[in-house]
């Protein structure tokens, strides 16, 4: 039986929800991805035991999308629900009505792996992985493992905070004047040369001691260290590609920030705002230690309740201006996309997601081995960038739609070995499926 609460009736897309179905297309499904490999073996009908137990206490899980007159919204999906073998590239587009039986995610598996992809309109990366953390946890006790209690691991028979459902942009919203700003072009690496329908992976893990050295030496976070590396790889992509420095345009990265914490949220829906880091390379080239100042400066400066608010007044005073509130959807749908292009993609350059060190309770910290978190690139940004830690590692997953290039990730991962990072890489590119 189903959570009680919020389990029939129509649920609108939160604020930051609302840009992603209209948005969707053949190289830019919104879709993300968390697994964990385990030691134990997993079987697949326990592992959907397991599911239909943990999806009676995510109710805003379960649901199914629908495209009204005016907006698209969510409804209870009271249908059967499955697990699914896994397979060799991540990220791919999920119909919103054939896809998953109607629900916006799959539970994916190999023999040692259990896997969420989702669709962003329904959560964020903190909210899959306290999903797929109670999910494992939830297999763990079928299988007969005691597992400890934890604050990202929820029971399946525990209540549900009202919290959790909310649309925090909405709680927190204060109405501004002059909210909407104007960002110039980024540089984007061309479509020239060829792009796939796969999402091509290098997946690079490395110690996180190692990161930790490194970064405390520049006097910065793991995160400021790994956002200024891309950007200098980024910087040295466009000065190869572009012969005359006349024609570059800035480089910038954006930055995925969880907000909770910062305002004091509990919702397990969408709550991130993106900060945009870059650097204007037209003024002349940046030493590495300038781009890390530009970091520090513009990711602090940016992080806190009074730059974040704007942000948040924007996201939702864009959803109520009247002319979106009630433009029909059909009309609504191509002014998304200009939006979207406008105040997402064109403005930067790619996009490293960083969900930090990730602990697990007793029970499961001596079962996962390796955790893992893969963003679904674009059709501008066509390359981008994850990162999760565990269990002493962290590992950065590069996704990409580009056939065969992989300048980007070869530049970035070539810069850490060269600093004395040892990497681990592994892909998935020539893997055909089965």
């Amino acid at each position: 039986m189903r959570n009680d609460q919020h389990s029939d009736g129509l649920l609108p897309l939160d604020n930051s929800a609302i840009i992603y179905p209209p948005t969707v297309a053949r190289y830019n499904t919104h879709m993300f991805r968390l697994s964990m490999d385990l030691s134990v073996k997993v079987i697949p009908e326990r592992l959907l035991t397991a599911l239909e137990h943990v999806l009676d206490r995510f109710p805003y899980f379960a649901v199914s999308l629908h495209q009204g007159f005016y907006w698209y919204y969510f409804m209870p999906n009271h249908k059967p629900v499955a697990v699914y073998p896994d397979v060799a590239y991540p990220c791919g587009y999920l119909h919103r009505k054939r896809g998953a039986n109607g629900y916006l995610f799959k539970v994916l598996y190999t023999s040692q792996r259990i896997a969420i992809e989702i669709f962003h309109a329904v959560t964020d990366g903190t909210g899959a992985l306290v999903f797929l953390k109670s999910l494992v946890a939830e297999y763990l006790r079928l299988s007969g493992r005691q597992v400890g209690e934890d604050p990202q691991v929820f029971l399946p028979d525990s209540p549900m905070d009202p919290q959790e459902v909310e649309d925090s942009f909405e709680r927190f919203y204060t109405p501004l004047k002059a909210v909407f700003g104007f960002e110039s072009s980024a540089w984007h690496m061309p479509s020239k040369y060829g792009l796939s329908d796969n999402v091509q992976v290098i997946s690079a893990r490395m110690k996180i001691e190692d990161l930790k050295r490194i970064s405390s030496v520049h006097k910065v976070t793991i995160t400021e260290y790994l956002v200024a590396e891309l950007l200098d790889a980024m910087q040295r992509i466009q000065e190869q590609m572009v012969g005359n420095p006349k024609r570059y345009k800035p480089v910038r990265i954006s930055v995925p920030v969880n907000i909770r914490k910062v305002f004091g949220s509990r919702s397990l829906r969408n709550f991130t705002l993106f900060v945009v880091i870059g650097i204007d390379v037209r003024l002349g080239h940046y030493s590495f230690e300038e781009i890390l100042d530009q970091v520090v400066h513009q990711l602090r400066g940016n992080v806190n309740v009074k730059s974040l608010s704007k942000q948040v007044s924007r996201n939702v005073a864009g959803r109520r201006h009247p002319a979106i509130r009630y433009a029909p959807n059909v009309f609504k749908r191509p002014l998304m996309k200009l939006l979207s292009d406008s105040y997402g993609d064109d403005i930067y350059s790619t996009t490293i997601s960083n969900i930090g060190n990730v602990t697990f309770p007793e029970g499961m910290r001596e079962v996962v081995e390796r955790l893992d978190f893969h963003l679904s690139p674009s059709k501008t940004n066509k390359t981008s960038c994850a990162a999760i830690g565990a269990n002493g590692y962290l590992v950065m997953n590069f996704t990409s739609i580009y056939a065969t290039k992989t300048d980007f990730e070869r530049e970035a991962l070539t810069a850490l070995v060269q600093k004395g990072i040892p990497v681990e890489v592994a892909t998935n590119r020539n893997v055909k499926e089965q």
